[in-house]
């Protein structure tokens, strides 16, 4: 989810600068809303499930093209599935950009043995290559790039209006999303405990912690015995009301996982927690390199690019080498910045 999120800057510059051209934009369905209210960006919305085989890409091209004529087709991902779709267009002489992954120097930057970590491409700038090559050169415009919709904003205001949470008043409302796709980038749950103990001491805060209808009883966990302290339901509100309720954090805290990325593309100040992953490989929270990291250096990271695998120390050292007063000591930094 966080790599089809993080299409919505270049989309936004594109259609700015080429204000004639008309993008036909095929992802999952419920991510429509990361490209709302972008100029002459028709996001064809489709259920995957539904495509599954060489039959079922099959299926899914013939619809697509009924969409058509095409003058050009962008492979963003890079899939089996892309390329296949991308091949049969290409034998109707309609030419195809297909994404550079870099896979070659991701494999580098995670054996075990000879590691070369030099910092690649972001995968923004990776997607920006592809309307290049396609004729479509364009410049990073500054953020926000994700538009929030009427809905997601509605759907915010109901979830506070039910904690009784209509105003902000002085308080900071801090995002903490202590989970990823996989467990190889989580930070333990005892340390998200602490973080979220010393952050209400700390600051005059509201905490919201952002979890899917599995994570529930960790959550519950961190939450247990504090006040100022909410559980943001994925399954409940659904993407619409995540998106429309980060929208209304001051600061958003997560491991290398969509929830830092979609923050940062709504330009809100986040720290995203990296252990197994670097952000070196192309993932670093969009426009917050630097600032927006906590990490520790050892000679064994990264030892996965998207949280698979296994730790080559088996001790996680990574991430328990973090100390939650990092996180506190980072937050305060971010927000003296920000009353500059």
């Amino acid at each position: 989810m966080g790599d089809v999120a993080l299409l919505s800057p270049a989309l936004v510059a594109v259609a700015a600068k080429y204000p004639s051209i008309q993008i036909n934009l095929v992802t999952r369905g419920n991510y429509s809303p990361f490209f709302f209210n972008i100029p002459n960006v028709h996001v064809i919305g489709v259920n995957i499930r539904k495509y599954k085989g060489i039959l079922g890409i099959w299926k899914l091209y013939k619809e697509i093209d009924k969409l058509g004529p095409f003058d050009k087709v962008l492979d963003m991902h890079g899939s089996i599935r892309s390329r296949i779709i991308s091949f049969i267009y290409k034998l109707k002489k309609i030419p195809i950009y297909t994404i550079n992954k870099g896979r070659k120097e991701k494999e580098a930057q995670i054996r075990k043995k000879n590691k070369d970590l030099k910092k690649l491409k972001h995968t923004v700038e990776r997607y920006f290559d592809v309307f290049s090559k396609a004729g479509f050169s364009a410049l990073p415009r500054k953020g926000p790039w994700i538009n929030v919709d009427p809905d997601s904003k509605i759907y915010a205001s109901e979830y506070f209006k039910s904690l009784g949470l209509q105003r902000k008043g002085d308080s900071l409302w801090i995002g903490f999303a202590p989970f990823a796709g996989h467990p190889l980038k989580e930070w333990p749950l005892y340390k998200g405990i602490i973080l979220v103990q010393n952050i209400l001491k700390e600051f005059n805060a509201k905490l919201f912690l952002f979890g899917s209808i599995e994570e529930q009883e960790k959550l519950k966990k961190i939450q247990q015995g504090l006040d100022d302290c909410y559980i943001v339901s994925g399954g409940k509100v659904g993407l619409r009301g995540e998106l429309g309720i980060m929208d209304r954090m001051d600061l958003m805290i997560g491991m290398d996982s969509s929830n830092v990325h979609i923050a940062a593309l709504l330009g809100k100040p986040v720290i995203g927690i990296y252990g197994t992953t670097h952000p070196y490989s192309g993932f670093a929270p969009y426009m917050q390199e630097e600032i927006g990291v906590v990490q520790v250096d050892l000679p064994c990271r990264p030892c996965t690019i998207y949280g698979n695998g296994t730790c080559f120390r088996k001790d996680f050292a990574c991430m328990e080498l973090i100390d939650p007063m990092d996180i506190i000591k980072r937050m305060k930094e971010i927000l003296k910045n920000l009353q500059k």
